[in-house]
């Protein structure tokens, strides 16, 4: 074990030998091969006018350079999903529409439709009414069937009509 100057210099290790220690209880079990060994306790003492940090040990002498911490990543690529993978068949994903509905005012739609689905914002949902309203219905988001099916059921528990479809590529 190595230790700084500064630490040996300060007194702040104390190396008592085997005959201030404790006795080892002769109800432990002991190799007596080894108990004939001299032993030697390390204690750290604390002084008040040392650094504020603890002891420190030397730093080690093999290179550090090939223990790097951060993961090997690569540069470029896309971040998103891959179009060619489907996880689940063709029919992964599907559409929550918003239909139009002569119960539906603007806010109703401007207040349930962001507490149903929390990337519509308010500014959204108004959109999202007044398209309802020309065209039949609304695209509200796309995503996986057990998804798509929990919006569209809180959607009707807030009052609003709604429906999913599953999303095809070649209708789009």
């Amino acid at each position: 074990m190595a230790i700084s100057s500064r630490a040996a210099a300060c007194g702040a290790l104390i190396f008592p030998t085997t005959a201030s220690a404790a006795p080892v209880s002769r109800s432990v079990s002991v190799d007596q091969r080894v108990s004939h060994r001299r032993r030697k306790a390390v204690a750290v003492a604390a002084v008040p006018h040392a650094s504020s940090g603890g002891a420190l040990l030397e730093r080690p002498a093999f290179d550090q350079s090939q223990l790097d911490t951060l993961p090997v990543t690569q540069e470029g690529g896309d971040t998103g999903r891959m179009r060619d993978r489907r996880g689940s068949g063709s029919d992964d994903s599907y559409k929550v529409l918003l239909i139009d509905d002569a119960r539906h005012t603007e806010k109703l739609v401007e207040k349930a439709l962001p507490q149903v689905v929390p990337s519509v914002t308010a500014e959204a949902a108004r959109q999202l009414f007044h398209a309802s309203r020309q065209k039949g219905a609304a695209l509200v988001i796309v995503a996986v069937k057990e998804h798509a099916e929990f919006y569209a059921q809180i959607m009707v528990r807030q009052g609003l009509r709604s429906a999913i479809e599953p999303e095809s590529d070649l209708a789009s």
